[in-house]
């Protein structure tokens, strides 16, 4: 049976058209480096992902939607598409550099063996970045009520509460624009 995303996978890119204003703030939050190994988890259509081409060693697009990952190979045959559940990763213990999680960590399941999972596979100082919604703010009320309709099984975090998730789980963590619409977490593993 297709899921939300499966259906919606062909207009994606179009509904969410702010993909570079979203890659340059992740961009000016962590330094990505030539070398380095990156997932996005959540990562769809590849819409993020696309940006980080030449700038690091590899990219590897991680989705549990198979619509979402045809329309990720069709549209960006440079990225790696792998189909997993981010609370399962196929990768090894410490092989990963970075993880960018932009606008699914809500959609995860078991979000608490997510972040374990995420702290599994990253490197030594490798970091996490999490774009979310605000459910403090109007827009984050919106998408809680939209997905609710859609029987979408989120759930939202606010900053503070996220953050404790991190660093309560082998994380050095700082937010950036907590208090705005959208709000981002870096994590750091120690």
């Amino acid at each position: 049976m297709k899921n939300f995303f499966d259906i919606v996978a062909p207009i994606y890119e179009k509904l969410h058209f702010g993909a570079q204003k979203t890659f340059d703030r992740i961009e000016s939050s962590v330094v990505f480096q030539p070398l380095d190994q990156v997932i996005d988890l959540g990562g769809g259509t590849g819409r993020i992902a696309k940006f980080l081409v030449n700038k690091v060693q590899k990219v590897i697009v991680v989705d549990a939607s198979d619509g979402m990952l045809k329309q990720c190979l069709q549209r960006h045959p440079e990225l790696s598409c792998v189909r997993a559940e981010a609370q399962n990763l196929p990768f090894a213990n410490d092989s990963i550099n970075k993880v960018i999680v932009v606008d699914s960590f809500h959609h995860f399941q078991n979000q608490k063996q997510v972040v374990k999972e995420i702290r599994r596979v990253l490197a030594k100082n490798g970091e996490v970045v999490i774009e979310e919604f605000n459910p403090l703010k109007i827009i984050g009320k919106l998408t809680i009520i939209m997905e609710k309709l859609f029987r979408m099984g989120s759930v939202f975090y606010i900053p503070s509460s996220l953050a404790d998730l991190f660093s309560g789980n082998g994380f050095k963590v700082r937010l950036i624009e907590k208090n705005r619409a959208f709000y981002y977490l870096i994590g750091e593993k120690i």
